[in-house]
Formats: structure tokens, sequence, C-alpha cells
């Protein structure tokens, strides 16, 4: 059994903005929870835990006084009363205090057998109807979730819970929340989920217009779609700026000499020694590419299968080229998270390194988690694409062409198959997004010709 942390060691640690280690015993009122699990952590403001108490279980949320605690609570607790004045289903709220060790708490019971909201076909073509319920429910009373996000949503015994009550606002009491709020709210949910996932949810408008009693038409149609334009920009930036900051899902440090973002997930596992002996891992690899500019090899490290990929500096010339640009490394490691939104398939990236010297950039490392998928030149050298090969690929482009990205260097041996049946993208430090329409369109025709010219034959629309 885990040793029982101190309790005031890990409230004090969590408001130093530090980690906290579970489990550790929370006094609230003279009772003892025992706190088990971290579900969130935003080290300084808000920590949020599974506890138990007399058998019975509980979600704490602790809001760090210093940082507006007592405000986020009452939000917490106003936004509760929305919910439940509508009819949405929410964890019952079992109590809030205001004064334990400077913070404030707001407890939920806690749900058994729920989970978040999948990001997948299957999950979305289930629960559409009740989601785009749920939503129209809450703008006929004058309400919206204004942090709409999938984590914010659970699944229990075939219901949806709304969570995160924080975020509830209520424009106007009594009366329903206007058009213009209620369409950019709605497309905020939509841009949540992947490009293929929202085909679903499109399906969907119809009946959430009846539920708000306005009419549906090709004119409607046109100006959502607007809305669904700056809801994906939103949300991207949101994204990937969060990908480059320190926050729940991001490990992030810059200093005079290093940047680094990682997946806070692996480096919580792998550990700081992982970035101060990189150069000792990629000298101990297996290469897999030893190039001038890049040198790639596979790793074992922390039970985990890993490629780094890191990127060299050539001469003097080479490095006085590159030192105030962005790193390779750090551009791929936006490309990759930038796919992941769009649910185009490329080895997971897990971080990334680069050496600096104040603002002058030198040496960079990439690291994916390791993929063991084949080459779609040495593939289909021996056999044909399949027809589900084919529709990724077609998938593929179309997506580059919506979203006005180019790959850069689309060659054979930059697409791998993996042993999932996904096409995969790698080599992403070339790619990019393109905001004018002509530009774009060249990118993605040298992109289509590229690719064309390892397999003559291949119609890529």
């Amino acid at each position: 059994m885990p040793k029982r942390s101190n309790e005031n060691a890990q409230v004090e640690s969590f408001l130093q903005g530090n980690t906290v280690s579970v489990p550790f015993d929370l006094t609230i009122a003279g009772e003892s929870y025992s706190c088990c699990e971290i579900l969130r952590l935003l080290p300084g403001k808000r920590l949020v835990v599974k506890a138990e108490h007399d058998g019975r279980r509980y979600v704490i949320k602790i809001f760090a006084n210093a940082k507006k605690g007592q405000r986020e609570s009452q939000r917490e607790q106003r936004g509760f009363k929305y919910v439940i004045k509508v009819g949405i289903d929410t964890p019952e709220l079992v109590f809030s205090n205001d004064n334990v060790m400077g913070c404030s708490i707001v407890a939920y019971d806690y749900v058994d057998e729920s989970q978040a909201f999948k990001d997948d076909l299957q999950s979305i073509e289930h629960y559409k109807e009740p989601l785009v319920n749920l939503v129209s429910k809450l703008h006929n009373a004058g309400i919206y979730q204004d942090d709409f996000h999938l984590d914010n949503l659970l699944v229990a015994k075939e219901k949806l819970f709304l969570i995160d009550l924080a975020s509830i606002k209520c424009e106007q009491k009594n009366r329903p929340l206007n058009k213009e709020k209620s369409l950019r709210n709605l497309a905020m949910l939509i841009v949540q989920f992947k490009p293929r996932q929202q085909q679903a949810l499109f399906g969907q408008l119809k009946n959430y217009y009846a539920n708000r009693s306005w009419s549906w038409n090709e004119i409607e149609q046109e100006c959502f779609d607007q809305y669904i334009n700056k809801a994906w920009q939103k949300r991207k930036e949101l994204y990937l700026n969060k990908r480059f900051r320190n926050c729940t899902m991001t490990a992030y440090h810059n200093s005079f000499s290093q940047q680094t973002a990682f997946r806070r997930s692996f480096l919580d596992n792998a550990g700081q020694d992982f970035i101060k002996n990189i150069d000792k891992l990629v000298e101990g690899g297996r290469i897999l590419k030893d190039g001038n500019s890049a040198t790639v090899v596979h790793i074992d490290y922390a039970g985990k299968q890993l490629v780094i990929k890191r990127y060299n500096i050539k001469n003097i010339w080479h490095l006085l080229r590159r030192c105030y640009r962005p790193t390779r490394a750090a551009i791929s490691w936006r490309n990759g998270n930038l796919l992941e939104l769009l649910g185009i398939a490329t080895p997971k990236a897990l971080g990334f390194i680069e050496q600096r010297f104040g603002w002058c950039r030198k040496k960079s490392y990439l690291v994916c988690e390791y993929s063991n998928g084949r080459h779609l030149q040495e593939l289909y050298s021996h056999r044909e694409p399949i027809k589900t090969e084919l529709e990724q690929i077609s998938q593929i482009f179309k997506l580059f062409k919506r979203y006005q990205i180019s790959h850069g260097d689309l060659k054979a041996t930059n697409l791998m198959l993996n042993s999932q049946g996904e096409i995969e993208l790698i080599d992403l430090d070339s790619m990019q997004e393109h905001r004018d329409d002509k530009e774009a369109n060249i990118a993605f025709n040298k992109d289509k010709a590229r690719f064309l010219k390892n397999w003559q034959g291949l119609d890529i629309d």
C-alpha cells in the first residue's frame, strides 16, 4: 500500500505551484477525506481529486483563494443552480467550504462507471441526438457552457452529465439565448470533434433549429459554416498554444539555454533525466537514419518504444541561417499536434527539446512514439494498395485542401502503414498552414504532384 502523504504538505505544495502526491488526507469541517487520485491539477490555482469518506466517493475541487479561489467556488455553485433548474443531468453538489487551509472547496458526488465523452465515431453516433438536445435545452433557458470540450461531458449509464460548472454562464434570466451567441456556442462544441465526427453532428442541425423554433435552409447552413470556420481557428490556436505553455497536458520550460515541451503524462513517467541525457540516448540508440542534417534513432526508455530525431547543425553558416527561426523540432511538435486535432494519423509527438543561447537556437530534438509501420514505397512494391488505404490517402488530401495545409515533401517514404491499418504521415518539419487561397492551391498541387510521382495511376481528388 502506498505511504499516505501528509495533508498539509500536499496542500502547501499545490499552493506553491508544485506537484502533489497521492494518497493524502484532507480535513474539511472536522471530517477526514482520503484523496486517492488526481483528476486535474493546475499548480497554484486548482486541484481536483477523487476522494472517499465513510464509504462514499466524491470529486473534490480545491481552489486557491490567493488566485481568486473564492470567486471560482462561487461560480461553480452558481453554475450548478443554473443547470439543475434547467433539468440537465450533473453530479450532485454535496457541500462547499471557503476556508480550508487558504482554499475554497466544492465537493460533488462521484458518478460511478463514468467516463469522459470519447472522441470516436461510435460515441458520437450513439449520443449525437442527446448531445444536441442538451445544448438546445441550455440555450432555450438562456444558459451556455462557455468552455465546451469533451472533458466537460461525462457518459454514465447511457446518460450525458455536464460538468465544470464554473464555466456555465447565464446571458439573461428567463429569456432564450440570442441566435448569434447560440450558434457560436454550438459551433465551438462541434469543433471539439475531429472533422469526420463533425459530420454526424451537422446532421443534427435541423433538430437543433427545430428545438429553437427557427427555420433551417441553405442560407442558414452557409451562415453556420462561417461560425464553424471561426470556431475551428479559435479551437486550433487555443490547443496549439497549450502545447507551448505549462498547463495540465503540457510540461513546458523556457530558459536562456533551453526550451522544452512534453506531454505531461510522458515526462512524469520518463523524468527530467530524459532531457538531461538526450544526447547519450541518441548516441546509444538504434540508428534509423544518419544524415548531416538529422540523426534518427529508435530507443527503449521507461517501458516505451521511442524515436528521437536530432536536428543537427552542419556548420557555422547553417547555424547562422537557422538560429533565429523556430527549430524544425518545434515546428514538427506543433504540426504533429495539429494532425492529431484533424484526425490524421502520425506517430504521436511526445515532446521536443531545443538548445539555445538566449534567442539563438542551436540543436533540437523531436521525441515521438515508435511506429512499426512500413513505408508505402516498400509496401506497394510488393502489392497493390487496397480500397481502405486509397480512401485514407484521399481523405488526407481532402483535409489538407479544406484546411489549407501542405506537407511540403510527400515522397513515398514519408507515408507509412502501421499495424492498425492506418496511413501515417511523418517528417512534418516542412508542413505549413496557408492563409492565402492562391498560395494554398499552389502548395496543394505541388504536394499532389510529388505524391503521384511515386505511383502512376492513383486518383487523388
